[in-house]
Parts: C-alpha cells; sequence; structure tokens
C-alpha cells in the first residue's frame, strides 16, 4: 500500500498529473469504492494452513508466508521455494496476484473497512469488507482486477456493488471544488 508521507508514489500512482487527460483531472484522483461480501460460513470451515496458501500471509502475524519471521512489513519473496520445491506464496494467492510486481509496478492508494450488517435472508451472516482506492486512473484498478481473476480466495467473496467517483483537484484560493470541469 501507498503511505501518505511517500510523495513519489502518490504522485506516480495517485494524482492525475500535468500531462494526462481530461485536463479537469489534473492533480485529482478516481475513487474506486467496493463493497465485498465475505461467505464467512464456508470460508470459517478451510483449516487455518489452507487460509493462509489462499491469501499468501500467516493469519497471525499477516507475514508473508516466504518469510521466516514475524514481520508483516517484509517484503513477500515470490521465487522462494518450500521442502517440496513448491512456491511458499501460491501463485494463484491473493497477495501474489495483487502484488506490484506482478502488475507492473501498478500501486493503489487502498483502505480495506470490515462490516458486519447482521444476517441475510438466507440466514447467514452479512459481513465482508468496504474496499476504496485512490489511482491515477481506472485503468490501474481494472488491470490489477483482471489479474485477481483467478484468485483463489474468489471462493470465499462476492462483489456485492462497485462505483467509480472522479475526484477532481481540490480548490484554489478563491475558486471552488471542481472549477476547472466547470470553467
Amino acid at each position: 500500500n501507498i503511505l501518505a508521507d511517500d510523495a513519489e508514489a502518490l504522485r506516480d500512482q495517485v494524482w492525475v498529473g500535468a500531462s494526462d487527460q481530461p485536463t479537469w483531472m489534473r492533480g485529482g484522483s478516481y475513487l474506486v469504492a467496493r463493497k465485498i461480501a465475505m461467505l464467512i460460513e464456508s470460508w470459517d470451515r478451510v483449516r487455518l494452513e489452507e487460509q493462509e496458501r489462499i491469501i499468501g500471509r500467516g493469519k497471525g502475524a499477516g507475514a508473508a508466508l516466504s518469510t521466516d519471521t514475524d514481520d508483516e512489513f517484509a517484503a513477500p519473496d515470490f521465487a522462494a521455494k518450500g521442502g517440496a520445491g513448491a512456491p511458499r506464496i501460491d501463485v494463484a494467492s491473493h497477495v501474489r496476484l495483487a502484488h506490484p510486481e506482478m502488475n507492473a509496478g501498478t500501486r493503489l492508494l487502498r483502505r480495506g473497512f470490515n462490516y458486519v450488517d447482521g444476517n441475510n435472508d438466507l440466514g447467514r451472516l452479512s459481513a465482508g469488507l468496504f474496499f476504496l482506492s485512490y489511482q491515477r486512473s481506472p485503468e490501474q484498478f481494472i488491470e490489477i482486477q483482471r489479474a485477481l481473476s483467478t484468485d483463489l480466495l474468489n471462493e470465499y467473496i462476492r462483489h456485492v456493488g462497485s462505483g467509480i467517483w472522479a475526484i477532481p483537484p481540490g480548490a484554489e484560493a478563491g475558486s471552488y471544488i471542481g472549477a476547472s470541469l466547470l470553467a
């Protein structure tokens, strides 16, 4: 994920650049919001080792399966092999498919918020993730979603709704938000 103090990554990946089109979006960003339902009852029946393989991280500390530490911020090593010669991080794991290394360096400024809305009409838990991402171009999000099409996690999630918004640049002194669009 991009950190708020990483000005270079924000400039390259989040803010619409001076040479980008349309001109009224320069200095703005695109927001994707997505509600993702988790099939909790199915997921909870999966063994811990399988859950970790699907995600590509240890459930306890969140460290990538390619490391021997509990450091969740240690970079995953997608070339690391296990005892039987198989990759330590499954090639179809969520962490691998979404990682910038597997997506031509594309990064998103993303935030996830867990939700629980009681039970659905079938009596199952209505819970999951409300996902937000900001990116310089909608194509960044689309390309990562294409990569995630073979994600092992897909068996346990359902996309409930999605939207994309153009967020224009902030207002200059004496002006207003959206002035570059309406001028």
